[in-house]
């Protein structure tokens, strides 16, 4: 290869220099475009609106902030009056990011804002009266003292629709909002005849109800017309004892209807939560209970509101591959900067096609720099002053033969450099030919 050919292949060929500048300019600008589109990191605590003291949600919500802890995320919890409360809460710039709310009360409350993660489980209406109270359907409840739940809560919302389909308003009965642990004391002192309580078998105040001597639970007979009506409710039958086998509670089998408990999240919940919470709520609701099967709960059905996508995702495909086998935050970060890595494959390709160009450039280069030498050496181009010129020379030409010998070259190479080599002998021969110009 002539020196004049490789100086025109060197032009066209770009320096290592050259190959990382340009290299480390497209890795910036991708990263800096791929960051456009990174999810904000989610947030280390939330606050969770529950419910009443001693009540199923505060109880609930207690095992979620002991799970999202562990996961090193603080959950605030805030008591509320329950659930239609909590839909107002979501529905306002309050702070609450998560709540409990009962299903059915959508069509009657502010909803834009909120989304479902998914129902959790049942919770059955329970109609305790005072036991010599009697009636046979809640038509039969007119003009009767009744305890339909505290302001802001599910329950009234409820059972308020299911009087008003029988006619019955606070017009003709008595609407009496009494505090849940105070039901006892006033179903006995005959303060109300009867009272509605939504809530989850296994809450205090049931099991504290059931046992009363003077109070006793009633059956929903017109239950298989009210599921039919309202879609939001479902059929649910307690056989005798399934509560309590050594005390036999209930004491006979209750037909009634029951609800389900949602979990509801602002509209801007950020999606990693959304599947760390239906974890922890696999773990909290998923077992085996007297009102459903094992791995029922939670569950995308039997909402009210509008599904979240992320947790339709979620019980479609289960959470994430990453959450599966890593912490939480390590899964979030790795989901969260995948974006991040594009350039670098976006890059992958030109960068191995630049890779050879660079290499082929310093090949060229080192055997460039040997033949500039040989240049500077050849009797043709400059004449030998005298014996002293041409022994320097040919020191300077064997010093360039053994760095030529010892080059490391590519196979690809090995033609150009022994081409080098007959080139040195050349000019050596040449050289020894060659007259001098000094007259000694």
């Amino acid at each position: 290869m002539s020196r004049r050919k490789l100086r025109r292949q060197q032009r066209g060929s770009l320096s290592p220099a050259g190959v990382t500048a340009i290299t480390l300019t497209l890795i910036l600008v991708g990263f800096l475009v791929a960051y456009q589109f990174v999810d904000p990191a989610p947030p280390n605590r939330i606050v969770m609106a529950t419910g009443a003291e001693g009540g199923a949600y505060q109880r609930f919500g207690q095992q979620y902030a002991d799970f999202l802890a562990e996961e090193g995320v603080e959950v605030e919890l805030r008591e509320t009056a329950g659930s239609a409360a909590n839909l107002e809460l979501l529905a306002a710039d309050s702070g609450v990011d998560l709540a409990f709310v009962q299903g059915g009360l959508a069509g009657d409350m502010p909803t834009d804002a909120a989304m479902a993660l998914g129902s959790l489980y049942l919770e059955p209406l329970w109609l305790f009266v005072r036991r010599d109270f009697e009636i046979d359907r809640l038509s039969d409840l007119g003009g009767a003292r009744l305890s339909v739940g505290a302001k802001g809560s599910g329950t009234r919302v409820v059972a308020g629709n299911l009087l008003a389909a029988h006619g019955i308003t606070d017009t003709s009965a008595t609407f009496v909002d009494t505090e849940l642990s105070e039901l006892g004391r006033t179903l006995a002192a005959g303060d109300v005849d009867a009272a509605f309580v939504i809530a989850d078998p296994k809450a205090n105040i049931i099991g504290d109800l059931l046992r009363a001597p003077e109070v006793r639970v009633q059956s929903l007979k017109q239950a298989d017309a009210y599921v039919r009506r309202y879609p939001y409710l479902t059929l649910v039958n307690l056989p005798e004892g399934v509560l309590d086998l050594q005390a036999n509670l209930p004491e006979q089998e209750i037909k009634t209807v029951a609800m389900t408990a949602m979990l509801v999240a602002t509209e801007d919940f950020h999606p990693a939560l959304v599947d760390l919470l239906l974890v922890a709520a696999a773990d909290i609701h998923g077992a085996h209970s007297v009102l459903a099967d094992s791995g029922v709960f939670p569950t995308g059905r039997f909402v009210d509101l509008p599904l979240s996508d992320n947790a339709a995702r979620h019980f479609k495909n289960g959470p994430p591959f990453l959450m599966r086998y890593l912490p939480f935050w390590t899964a979030t970060l790795l989901d969260r900067l995948w974006v991040m890595l594009l350039p670098l494959f976006g890059l992958a390709i030109p960068l191995i096609k630049l890779v050879p160009p660079a290499y082929q450039w310093r090949i060229k280069r080192k055997l460039l720099r040997l033949y500039t030498e040989l240049e500077q050496l050849d009797p043709r181009r400059k004449a030998v002053a005298n014996e002293a010129d041409r022994s320097r020379r040919t020191v300077a030409l064997n010093k360039l033969d053994n760095q030529a010998v010892t080059a490391s070259v590519p196979e690809t190479y090995k033609d150009d450099l022994y081409k080098l080599r007959r080139d040195i002998d050349l000019v050596r021969r040449q050289l020894l030919a060659a007259d001098t110009s000094d007259s000694d």
